[in-house]
């Protein structure tokens, strides 16, 4: 809703396009365009918006991240790996103080976690490049993923256990039949 009260399209409650979607209408009413008009026109800047946003998403940052992240994700397993393998530590040196060999259990548990931890640094070397093949997306499927997106964003809005949820498209298309 605007500061008179006028409804806007469904986009405006979402954040940072919402702003731009209030500047958007309020323009558009100083030029005295029609509210269908100004909310058609408003629906397709955000899709064109969204578009280009998950355009730049797909063909520069998930490409450049997956390169980016390998190093540092792979230093974090080896960093977990020595977290992990301090219980096997301590219990080795107490249990050799004592002039003793370890258990079985104590190798078992240093074996399963270097194995978990080096099949995860593999999956992470590994995977994180193929998020390059974002940049091949072709534009239908990003639309694809939009409207998705859009379907979802629509029916997430409704709070759990209210007697009647109406979507902000409902109340943008109802909003239709109100003089504006």
């Amino acid at each position: 809703m605007s500061a008179n009260g006028e409804v806007l399209s469904p986009v405006a409650a979402v954040p940072v396009l919402g702003d731009v979607v209030g500047f958007l209408d309020g323009a558009a009413r100083q030029v005295g365009l029609p509210f269908a008009f100004r909310a058609f026109l408003e629906l397709v800047v955000a899709g064109v918006f969204a578009y280009l946003l998950l355009r730049l998403v797909t063909a520069r940052l998930l490409p450049w991240a997956g390169e980016a992240l390998v190093l540092p994700v792979t230093m974090l397993t080896r960093g977990a790996l020595v977290l992990l393998l301090l219980p096997d530590l301590g219990i080795s040196c107490l249990v050799r103080r004592f002039g003793r060999t370890p258990p079985e259990f104590v190798y078992g548990y240093g074996a399963a976690v270097v194995a978990v931890v080096e099949a995860v640094e593999d999956l992470v070397r590994r995977g994180l490049p193929k998020l390059a093949f974002t940049r091949a997306m072709r534009p239908w499927l990003l639309i694809v993923l939009l409207a998705a997106g859009f379907l979802l964003w629509n029916n997430q809005n409704c709070v759990p256990g209210k007697a009647q949820c109406v979507s902000p498209v409902q109340i943008w298309v109802a909003s239709f039949g109100t003089p504006q």
